[in-house]
């Protein structure tokens, strides 16, 4: 029988406090993708898809309607720090675009409103070495979640990836090492940018 953490009892409580507001957001995430106990992937799933839209970011499942789609997305929320978003869109010639996105809101509450919003351009050769990560950590195979991870601080790391109509998802809770941690970091420093002080990379 899977077991159910402190994180998901505190994801729980905050979704019964501030309302499920991100059950109409559920798009973003397949079925029973979190959980095999109905409500905490019901409360796990809604409390991602509230921060993308927050965000105001696009659902990756829907884009695997395309099979020309080819997305990553890297969904960073720490406890008592801002969420943030970082999306690379493969481009027909190779390229890509990366997205970062920042809300004002605590990650392990609520979004807030969409503070900081950039993109830049990635070269073929740059999308090349990203993708290569992709298929030599092995992220299409990687369970989605991992039973009895969680904790009551730390961060949620959510790596989702859309290519020729397949979709999946990874979620890691405070990932020390391992592909999940390798690849949000390349996504959100190396490729995005972001400045995070060491501090608040956990």
């Amino acid at each position: 029988m899977a077991k159910v953490s402190i994180r998901h009892v505190f994801v729980i409580v905050v979704m019964f406090t501030l309302g499920a507001k991100a059950r109409a957001q559920s798009n973003y995430f397949p079925e029973n993708a979190f959980s095999d106990i109905p409500s905490v992937n019901r409360s796990t799933s809604d409390f991602y898809a509230r921060h993308l839209a927050g965000l105001r970011e696009p659902s990756l499942l829907e884009m695997k309607k395309s099979p020309s789609s080819e997305s990553y997305r890297f969904l960073w929320l720490r406890s008592f720090l801002h969420p943030v978003a970082v999306r690379l869109d493969v481009k027909p010639d190779g390229s890509a675009v990366v997205t970062a996105k920042i809300g004002s809101g605590a990650a392990d509450l609520k979004a807030g409103a969409l503070t900081n919003n950039t993109s830049k351009s990635l070269t073929a050769e740059q999308v090349r070495s990203f993708l290569a990560l992709i298929n030599d950590s092995g992220f299409w195979t990687l369970p989605t979640h991992l039973d009895g991870s969680g904790g009551a601080d730390g961060a949620e790391w959510i790596i989702e990836g859309v290519k020729n109509g397949k979709y999946h998802v990874v979620a890691r809770w405070s990932p020390e090492e391992g592909p999940i941690r390798r690849l949000g970091l390349i996504l959100a420093l190396d490729l995005a940018h972001i400045h995070i002080p060491k501090r608040e990379i956990y």
